[in-house]
């Protein structure tokens, strides 16, 4: 008896790799806020690339697995989601620490102040 070939559904892997950019734009969002001075500076730019490349991969993955049948849909969804979301989230973040920088460099220098003799 010889086995029957079945063929293997084909995985679009745009929809994976933008899956795990989303994810790892999502690290770089929530590293942003550790108690670590900087960690903003260094976290959000990345971050940010990876969450555009996230949503076009994710775009570009919904629109190949609706026209060549291919498996990924959710992961593009998810990719897509999550990438729009997190661009908003740092815009959000961005423009509040723009808009708060001249008060907390304030507090800082008063701090500073306290501290010399």
């Amino acid at each position: 008896m010889i086995p029957e070939f079945v063929p293997i559904s084909s995985f679009n892997r745009k929809a994976l790799l933008g899956f795990v950019f989303s994810i790892l734009a999502v690290l770089a969002l929530c590293a942003g806020f550790l108690p670590v001075p900087l960690t903003a500076l260094i976290c959000y730019p990345p971050g940010f690339v990876l969450s555009f490349a996230a949503l076009i991969l994710g775009f570009i993955a919904l629109r190949e697995t609706r026209t060549d049948g291919t498996n990924g849909r959710a992961l593009a969804l998810f990719a897509v989601w999550v990438g729009g979301i997190t661009i908003v989230a740092m815009l959000c973040l961005v423009t509040v620490g723009v808009l708060l920088f001249p008060y907390i460099s304030e507090f800082i220098q008063h701090g500073v102040n306290q501290i010399r003799p």
